[in-house]
């Protein structure tokens, strides 16, 4: 075997190991398809649980497709109760969606969780309306399902539906505010002091950046304001 078949063998080898390495560095977690299980060790709120897996790692999880109230706003204590009666203590079933990332950029595990008794988690918060269908970004594969539920719990005027009142009107001022001037950088320019622009916060987030409260200069897209008083996160 001559030198340059040698040398030439060697490259090849060589770029087939690039490639590979190449692949197995691609970042985790960019599609949400995946399975496990665990139990629930702590309710963190409404939409937000740490699960101990089986192999003994705990990952806090951030259900897929719902919104609950958070902080002061109307329902928030009963939400996070509900959440605690469902699933604190018990085995459940973690399941990805395909159509959205594994986790969110904070780190959570993105997830529908399944309770005893086949249940999906998020659905019974929103057929007894503790919480509400969310869609971030792309829709979600039982966005069909939640929006039922969600319709029904409108319906029978259930949880947050009739203890919360009819849906505050968005806010027109009159005459027309002045829209402040987004900041430099990647602030949002609805909020003082700087929150990012991203798909969506809430005050979980806000608390653990250290900033809350926050104050709301116009709109309030992140739905940080519940009692309508101009500041976030109290």
């Amino acid at each position: 075997m001559t030198r340059r078949i040698v040398t030439s063998i060697v490259l090849l080898l060589a770029c087939a190991g690039w490639v590979a390495t190449a692949t197995s560095a691609t970042p985790a977690g960019t599609v949400g398809a995946f399975t496990y299980r665990g139990s629930v060790s702590r309710v963190v709120d409404g939409d937000t649980l740490d699960v101990r897996l089986a192999s003994g790692k705990i990952e806090r999880v951030r259900l897929i497709g719902i919104d609950t109230p958070e902080g002061v706003e109307c329902y928030s204590a009963e939400a996070t109760v509900r959440t605690r009666q469902l699933a604190l203590s018990k085995q459940v079933v973690l399941r990805g969606d395909a159509s959205q990332d594994t986790r969110d950029r904070y780190g959570r595990l993105l997830a529908y969780v399944w309770i005893p008794g086949g249940k999906d988690l998020g659905y019974q918060l929103i057929a007894g309306g503790y919480a509400k269908v969310y869609v971030y970004r792309n829709a979600f594969e039982r966005l069909s399902a939640y929006r039922n539920a969600e319709a029904g719990a409108k319906g029978a005027v259930a949880g947050q539906w009739k203890a919360c009142g009819a849906p505050v009107p968005a806010r027109v001022p009159t005459p027309p505010a002045p829209t402040p001037s987004p900041p430099a950088g990647n602030c949002h320019p609805s909020y003082s002091p700087c929150l990012p622009i991203v798909g969506d916060l809430d005050c979980a987030d806000i608390r653990a950046m250290g900033v809350a409260p926050v104050r709301v200069l116009g709109s309030d897209p992140y739905r940080l304001d519940g009692d309508n008083d101009g500041l976030g996160c109290e």
